[in-house]
Parts: structure tokens; C-alpha cells; sequence
């Protein structure tokens, strides 16, 4: 028998009512030509079967140490620290239970990580963008403030640095740019601008879902970026910067919606 290739990640799904998809983002995980160590599959008081199923294929896979955690009903952010508060190795990763990861991605960011010695947050892009440049690049802090070019189920990070941070449980919706503005204020965060993340049909802008209601989303946005300016993690500068950006989005957007 082979031996497998693995690395010190541990990767968290936050599900919730997921038995229809948790099982392809789980075979995603088990076809990395790099696998994570441990895989954490936070239960987010599902009404189906999400909990039996993920634990029907753990006992049917054991390459990957599967843990399934149960909590009531609180919503992703709540899930994710749930589980980034069990980890132990040296990486966290996210993936959504309805999205799915290419076969090379973890290995593409590792590798990041080497060439990007100061690097502790690595994400990726993924198909809902049209093209990609295939390079891999620093997000500055101010392109970052205009515009959010980190995806939640393409992040790998470094656990000692998000640890001590969290989700903000306060915001139901941009709680993870939220976070990954504060991880980014103090630290380098590189982007592989290749398709390693396939998302569900429901994350195109105009479907259903939190980050469809962009009306709320921009109130969160804002929201989030008077507490990282009270918190000291950006300028009165780079507020006037991001709550601009935000406003021209929302704009963009209701254009959108008005005209189709």
C-alpha cells in the first residue's frame, strides 16, 4: 500500500441541513493529491441527517481522522470557532458544505507558504470568476479594503494567528472579511488567482442566500468596518477608503437589479 501524502491541516466544514452535499465537499477533501490531517465537520443543529451521513462516510474512509461536533443552531460563524477552537496542527482550512475543493489546491498553497516565507494566510480563487492570471501574488492591505479577494472556502491559515482572533458571532453576514481585514492589517496574505475552489450555483450574485440580500450585506460591511476602525485596525483613512468602495458596490448593485 501506497503512503499517503499528508500535512499539519485540519480543515473545518460548517453544516448545516447539508446531507445532499456534505459528501462531495468531503470526497474533495480525500482527492487532494496533499490531504489534511483531520477534517472537523461542525453540526450546526441540522434537522436532516447531515451528522449521520458524515459519520456513515467516516466510518466507510479512514485515511482522514473525521470528528463530528453537534451544537445548536447559531449560525457559520459560530460553527467555524466552534471548530478553529479544537484545532491542533499547524493550519486551518475552510471549506462550506456545498462547495468543493480542485484535487491540487492544498498543495498549491503549501507550496505558497514556502515561496511566501512571511505569508500566514493563503486563499485561492475559484469559478465564479470568469479568468484567471495563474499567478500568485500579496494582496495589499488597501486593495484589500476596497475590494474582499479572500474566499472562506479557499482559506488556508495559520492556526496561531486566527486562534486568538475568531469570527465576529455579531455579524450575520461579511463576519469572515471582517476577520480577514484583521488578520491582513498586521500580516502578509497571499492570493492564488487559479480556480481551486468550486462553489454551489447559489453564491452568483441575484440568488438566494445571506450574501444575496446585499442589502443587509452592505449594512454588515459597514457595521464591521466602524468596529474595526473603533478597534484601532484601520485609519480614519482607509474608513473613508472602505465605506466608499462599499457605497459604490451597493450602487452597482441595485443598478443591476433595477435594470434586469
Amino acid at each position: 500500500m501506497n503512503s499517503i501524502l499528508t500535512a499539519s491541516v485540519t480543515v473545518i466544514i460548517p453544516a448545516y441541513n447539508a446531507e445532499n452535499t456534505i459528501i462531495s465537499a468531503l470526497k474533495s477533501l480525500f482527492e487532494q493529491t496533499v490531504k489534511p490531517e483531520k477534517i472537523i465537520v461542525v453540526d450546526d443543529g441540522s434537522s436532516d441527517s447531515t451528522k449521520q451521513t458524515v459519520t456513515d462516510f467516516a466510518a466507510e474512509n479512514t485515511e482522514i481522522e473525521i470528528e463530528v461536533i453537534t451544537q445548536k443552531n447559531a449560525g457559520a460563524s459560530a460553527a467555524r470557532n466552534n471548530g478553529i477552537k479544537r484545532v491542533n496542527t499547524a493550519y486551518t482550512a475552510f471549506l462550506d458544505s456545498d462547495d468543493a475543493w480542485h484535487p491540487e489546491k492544498l498543495e498549491k498553497q503549501l507550496k505558497a507558504f514556502t515561496d511566501y516565507p512571511k505569508a500566514v494566510l493563503v486563499s485561492t480563487s475559484s469559478t465564479v470568476k470568469n479568468s484567471f492570471s495563474n499567478t500568485t501574488k500579496i494582496v495589499p492591505y488597501t486593495k484589500l479594503l476596497i475590494k474582499n479577494h479572500v474566499i472562506t472556502s479557499s482559506v488556508l491559515v495559520k492556526t496561531g494567528i486566527i486562534k486568538p482572533i475568531l469570527f465576529n458571532e455579531k455579524l450575520k453576514r461579511a463576519e469572515d472579511y471582517n476577520l480577514w481585514l484583521k488578520i491582513a492589517r498586521y500580516n502578509q496574505i497571499v492570493f492564488i488567482d487559479e480556480k481551486l475552489v468550486f462553489f454551489a450555483p447559489k453564491r452568483t450574485f441575484g440568488a438566494s442566500g445571506l450574501s444575496a440580500d446585499f442589502h443587509a450585506l452592505t449594512l454588515d460591511e459597514i457595521r464591521g468596518f466602524l468596529q474595526l476602525f473603533s478597534q484601532g485596525f484601520i485609519n480614519f483613512g482607509q474608513l473613508c477608503i472602505a465605506l466608499a468602495s462599499t457605497c459604490l458596490k451597493y450602487i452597482r448593485k441595485c443598478i443591476i437589479v433595477y435594470l434586469t
